[in-house]
């Protein structure tokens, strides 16, 4: 296997073709809470939508993207801001996370409660600090989040046993709302989400995207001035010996996720839960390794070279992807809110990223970044002179 030459510009096009590819994953778990109450994770899809094609489909869903695509950007994440560090400091790298902190919470407030950017500003505190760790002290830091994952998951599974009547919202309300064109009353609606959501992340989400930010922060201490792609036959190791456990596992906690609700729903909900902590990021851990190892080839590298526009441009791509949901979803937009299943979102999902990567394309033969690639650079201020930097070319 021939090793693909990094950019003129220093970037490794391996880690833009994964990013392009996780786009599309992120989207398809991001659909549904757009498109009904509580997206796939609730029960109201159950009773709207009850055909076996929608049950499929939100199986599919979370045995194979809900958990997993963003845990892929947490580890680029890490990675990139080891190098963003090394090269221009920490000072920088901190008004980076303040702009991402910004846009986060305008993302939220705006149009997805589920952001992922302010805990990605939040986490990302920490890692000018880990930066200077050794490889070891990271993956062993890396261990201890994944393991603070599962009792955090365990715990909440546990409380959902004793409490099972949790705030769930009124769902009749939620849907008219939404099909409304009242912009304040869908955001004041939000905030309330976007409270319960980051009152929940520390136990759901937090664990997981800082054992991600260390362990890309470890692949970019052990690889030195090599590029990420260079762990390319690592990376197939690795996806080959965790593929089956993190592929059963995954599997069950998506048949446990679908289980009809009855007088077992809160042991079904605490059981998924548990399998929520254990196993996504091992199959994260194979779609990395295993697209290092494809996009690494000849071949892989013609066909992830689709893919890489909306690598460069994954934060504007991102954001865009919530834009779009909005204006099909809500009333101010086509206003389908509650009329599009499970199965539809994944179609609906493959359409609207396309019609995206399609503008990426064109968009990067005029601008070399994003509209908000290029508000964060602003923001973060100049960087080095290029005599002072130390791993430009990683």
């Amino acid at each position: 296997m021939t090793p693909v030459p990094t950019t003129a510009a220093g970037r490794d096009p391996a880690i833009d073709m994964i990013r392009g590819v996780a786009l599309f994953g992120i989207l398809v778990v991001n659909m549904p809470f757009f498109a009904m109450p509580f997206g796939f994770g609730g029960d109201w899809w159950r009773t709207a939508f009850p055909g076996a094609l929608d049950r499929f489909a939100v199986f599919l869903i979370q045995a194979l993207f809900e958990a997993k695509f963003i845990l892929i950007f947490s580890f680029l994440f890490g990675y990139g801001a080891a190098r963003q560090i090394e090269s221009n400091g920490p000072e920088r790298y901190r008004r980076r996370l303040l702009a991402l902190g910004l846009l986060g919470i305008a993302h939220a407030l705006l149009l997805f409660a589920g952001d992922i950017l302010l805990a990605y500003a939040l986490v990302g505190l920490i890692l000018p600090l880990a930066a200077r760790w050794s490889v070891l002290r990271l993956v062993k830091a890396a261990a201890l989040m994944w393991l603070l994952a599962i009792l955090t998951h365990t715990l909440l599974g546990v409380v959902g046993i004793i409490e099972p009547d949790g705030w769930t919202g009124n769902d009749a309300v939620a849907v008219a709302l939404q099909r409304s064109g009242d912009f304040l009353g869908i955001a004041r609606y939000r905030l309330i989400e976007w409270a319960v959501f980051y009152g929940l992340s520390p136990f759901i989400t937090l664990p997981h995207v800082a054992m991600m930010f260390f362990l890309g922060t470890a692949a970019y201490r052990y690889l030195g001035s090599a590029p990420l792609s260079s762990l390319a036959t690592q990376g197939g190791a690795i996806a080959r010996l965790l593929w089956l456990p993190a592929l059963i596992g995954n599997i069950a906690y998506a048949a446990v996720a679908v289980a009809p609700p009855g007088a077992m729903k809160p042991a079904f909900a605490a059981a998924e839960l548990i399998l929520r902590g254990v196993f996504p990021p091992l199959l994260s851990l194979v779609l990395i390794g295993a697209g290092l190892n494809v996009f690494n080839s000849r071949v892989g590298a013609r066909i992830g070279r689709i893919f890489q526009a909306d690598g460069r441009l994954s934060l504007s791509l991102y954001i865009s992807e919530s834009i779009a949901c909005a204006l099909i979803f809500l009333g101010y937009g086509l206003g389908l809110y509650g009329r599009l299943g499970p199965a539809a979102c994944i179609g609906l999902a493959a359409l609207v990223y396309f019609a995206l990567l399609i503008a990426a394309s064109l968009w990067s033969r005029v601008f070399a970044k994003g509209p908000f690639e290029w508000f964060v650079e602003r923001l973060a201020g100049p960087r080095r002179p290029p005599d002072t930097m130390l791993g430009a070319t990683r």
